[in-house]
């Protein structure tokens, strides 16, 4: 079984389960991967930046960072070729998102599926130390990108990322109607890149930001005068419960 499938219409299932991680998008060394396997990978952009995926957990109570390491097992020969990851490629070049250097990447999956994300961000340098572990003889096709040259875009430098999901199981599986609680499944999974504005707000809360801030201006300047109105009933009240305080003691005695 692959590593990944890709999905061509968004999960059914109610997203719960939420893991972020920002960076910075800076300039960096680029690095022509067209000749490797690297090239495949989907990819995530301004015009398209959500995707939704199936990834097979690692083993219950198998350490994150372990998953899909070559001391575990995994076959050196390819540091790609792993049923419980996913790389992504995060193109940040769109001249929609130039004046941008801060990122959040956000990776929602269902509740009734248990399971731990690990989400890791990789320049282009670091992927292509990660092909250097490749043998000799399967790296001859490879040869060409050992020395980074200019890109296909004609730059030498870019702010492409590579994103780097893995995923362990947790536990038992809420069952459902079409899934027993022993059965085990691939975890779905979206995965949406957005800018951040003012390098904390990502792009798709500004629409609520932009909303509340009239809406909780109206409510600071109104406050005033909505006190200044209940004060009068307060007052009334306070002094009906006294009238009625003395009436009971004039009662008493």
């Amino acid at each position: 079984m692959g590593p990944k499938v890709f999905l061509n219409h968004p999960t059914s299932e109610v997203i719960a389960n939420t893991e972020i991680i920002n960076f910075l998008a800076a300039e960096e060394s680029n690095v022509d991967f067209s000749s490797t396997t690297v090239d495949s990978w989907p990819m995530l952009n301004y015009k398209n930046n959500q995707g939704h995926w199936n990834v097979d957990p690692a083993l219950l109570d198998t350490p994150l960072q372990q998953v899909c390491e070559s001391e575990i097992g995994i076959d050196p020969a390819n540091p790609f070729l792993c049923p419980h990851e996913l790389w992504v490629a995060l193109d940040l070049d769109d001249e929609n998102w130039m004046s941008y250097s801060k990122f959040t990447l956000r990776l929602s999956w269902p509740a009734s599926s248990p399971a731990d994300f690990f989400l890791e961000i990789y320049n282009p340098q670091a992927i292509l130390t990660r092909l250097s572990r490749l043998p000799r003889q399967s790296a001859i096709d490879d040869a060409s990108i050992t020395t980074p040259h200019l890109s296909r875009t004609g730059s030498s430098t870019t702010r492409l990322k590579y994103a780097r999901i893995r995923v362990v199981d947790t536990g038992i599986r809420t069952p459902t109607p079409d899934l027993p609680a022993s059965a085990t499944q691939a975890i779905p999974f979206v995965l949406i890149l957005e800018q951040l504005y003012l390098g904390i707000l990502p792009a798709s809360l500004l629409p609520t930001v932009c909303f509340l801030i009239p809406v909780l201006s109206c409510a600071a300047l109104a406050t005033p005068w909505i006190l200044s109105y209940l004060d009068h009933f307060i007052k009334q009240a306070r002094q009906e419960l006294r009238d009625f305080s003395t009436a009971q003691e004039k009662k008493e005695h």
